[in-house]
């Protein structure tokens, strides 16, 4: 993937228009309601089992990234192109967080007297940031993984202890 790349997944992106939607791989934990986040109990007994179990995935830029820690950031150092790679990095985020601020919100980020909104664009910054970097040192991964599932218009918001990612 180059930077292009993840500059035409972060344009053409969905942006949350698939939240709760089936998806066609095994490989993630689909969830189609956020209600195991409500503060009630539900009668299902698989989502409040992940609710339960679930980390969520970072949504705020001050969070440090479960995956690489400070990797990314110890290489960038070590190319010496700190400041080239940030300028590329906040380009990106700049573009994204254009397109995130036509989101208005969705009813299913809405759980009891929880809106999730400002969490799933703060993860989609985060992600973003993050897949650039990779993008930026040649070792696109994860973070990249996640911009996929977010063009595809769903939320990656958190991680099982089995590793396996969960999606709204």
């Amino acid at each position: 993937m180059k930077l292009e790349d993840l500059r035409l997944l972060v344009t053409e992106a969905s942006w949350f228009e698939h939240l709760g939607e089936p998806g066609n791989t095994d490989d993630f934990e689909w969830i189609n309601t956020l209600d195991a986040w409500s503060g009630k109990q539900t009668d299902n007994f698989r989502l409040e089992t992940i609710a339960d179990q679930m980390a969520w995935l970072p949504s705020s830029r001050d969070q440090s990234d479960p995956f690489h820690g400070r990797e990314l950031e110890k290489r960038v150092d070590e190319l010496g192109k700190a400041a080239e790679f940030r300028r590329a990095s906040l380009d990106i985020y700049k573009t994204t967080l254009s397109r995130l601020r036509k989101f208005d919100g969705h009813i299913l980020l809405l759980a009891g007297p929880h809106d999730f909104t400002e969490a799933a664009r703060g993860a989609a910054l985060f992600a973003v940031r993050r897949a650039s970097y990779e993008v930026l040192i040649g070792k696109p991964a994860f973070w990249c993984s996640m911009l996929t599932i977010y063009h595809a218009g769903h939320w990656p918001c958190g991680i099982m202890p089995t590793n396996k990612i969960v999606v709204l």
